[in-house]
């Protein structure tokens, strides 16, 4: 019988409202720290070092993206990969100085850019300088929020309805509502938020961490940008316990894929003061997140195979598909290429492709599967850490589920 003893982890006023029994989550932070292992031993052994260096770059791009949209951000991946350029030629360059100097009046896009770009520029900082578990000060909590949100309090002058950042100082209000939640009391926020590092050095595991995100968001330490200060947080330290290494994946990626579900469990730890909700969200994305990387390298052998591949007119429209799914069946090769090819050509190019080698077809009663024919080691680590998660998750989306 599993325990499921009730334990109220702090003390302080408001967050001693907060409960959960660690013993009913998903995974433990062992058994996700396994799998992590599992992943540096099969980029060691497999992973392609060109696939490797993209991932670690669009790792850094996508995650910062990710947590500039948790903000709501107007700004498209292609402008995202504008400021990342930027930064990458340029770090200290100041583009709002340019356009004050130039007289030119400041709009929300250009808020979207700044914020951008502070959220890469900290991402980019952490991951050459991390910090360890033990060196989290409340004083550190407020450099890293300073480093998120400086200079976009200029921006209250010029965009309605702005809600200040105060970067790097704790809230001094107690105005702030998320949803129906009522955060904690503006001056229980020092104490509380001094606690949650005294017990996360006490519980250095990767639940700890996950609940130390959800209770000091649930404090709600400043007047804006707490979500970024979360995840960025989360990120730096989960690293400091030795996953993630090679910095190949992000939650904030995750979370920004699940943005629903994202909002409706931190909402759920926060009404209820249970943290399990949301934990158990955190241990989802990292399992997944982690699969996900293996994902991506079939892919990217999948579509190198096809590129080998001598193929005639439109050919690779009925092999695109192909690339995320081993397997698809006739009928969804005819949407997919519906108005882009005739059926008869649909037919005769399957046909070819089966008979150059290209494609293997599978009959099973009265449907019909066509698959790449190319076997790569993912597919059986993919299989394996799948059964797996499957019996522990209520939900695994469908880009990771079908391989």
């Amino acid at each position: 019988m599993v325990d499921t003893t009730i334990l109220k982890p702090f003390s302080q006023p408001f967050i001693s409202d907060f409960v959960w029994t660690p013993q009913t989550l998903p995974f433990t932070s062992e058994e996700i720290i396994s799998l992590d292992r599992e992943l540096s031993v099969y980029e060691q052994v497999f992973l392609n070092p060109d696939v490797e260096r993209n991932l670690i770059s669009k790792n850094e791009l996508l995650a910062s993206f990710a947590i500039s949209k948790a903000e709501d951000s107007q700004l498209t991946l292609q402008e995202a990969q504008d400021v990342y350029n930027l930064i990458l030629s340029d770090p200290n360059y100041d583009f709002i100085r340019e356009k004050l100097k130039a007289k030119e009046k400041l709009t929300q896009k250009d808020y979207d850019k700044l914020e951008f770009f502070n959220i890469l520029k900290t991402f980019r900082s952490l991951s050459l300088e991390p910090f360890t578990i033990d060196d989290l000060t409340p004083l550190r909590v407020r450099e890293v929020h300073s480093s998120l949100t400086k200079g976009l309090d200029i921006f209250k002058d010029y965009l309605s309805g702005f809600t200040v950042y105060k970067s790097g100082n704790w809230r001094d209000n107690d105005l702030i509502r998320v949803g129906s939640y009522v955060p904690a009391p503006h001056g229980e926020i020092e104490k509380g938020v001094k606690e949650l590092i005294e017990w996360l050095k006490e519980n250095q595991t990767i639940t700890g961490i996950a609940a130390f995100h959800t209770a000091l968001y649930g404090l709600h330490p400043f007047n804006n940008g707490n979500k970024r200060i979360c995840r960025i947080l989360e990120h730096v330290l989960l690293r400091s316990l030795g996953i993630n290494n090679k910095n190949l994946y992000s939650t904030s990626y995750y979370y920004h894929k699940q943005k629903a579900r994202y909002y409706k469990y931190l909402l759920f730890s926060l009404e209820r003061k249970n943290l399990n909700h949301f934990v158990a969200f955190v241990q989802e994305a990292l399992v997944l997140s982690i699969i996900d990387v293996v994902k991506t390298s079939l892919e990217a052998k999948r579509q190198e195979f096809i590129g080998r591949q001598e193929v005639e007119g439109q050919m690779d429209l009925i092999l695109k598909p192909l690339i995320k799914r081993s397997e698809v069946q006739f009928k969804n090769l005819a949407r997919i290429t519906r108005g882009k090819i005739a059926r008869q050509t649909l037919v005769t190019y399957l046909a070819r492709a089966v008979d150059q080698g290209i494609l293997h077809r599978r009959e099973t009663g009265r449907v019909t599967y066509y698959g790449l024919n190319f076997e790569a080691p993912e597919t059986e680590t993919l299989q394996k850490w799948l059964e797996f998660a499957k019996p522990r998750l209520a939900f695994i989306p469908d880009d990771v589920r079908l391989i």
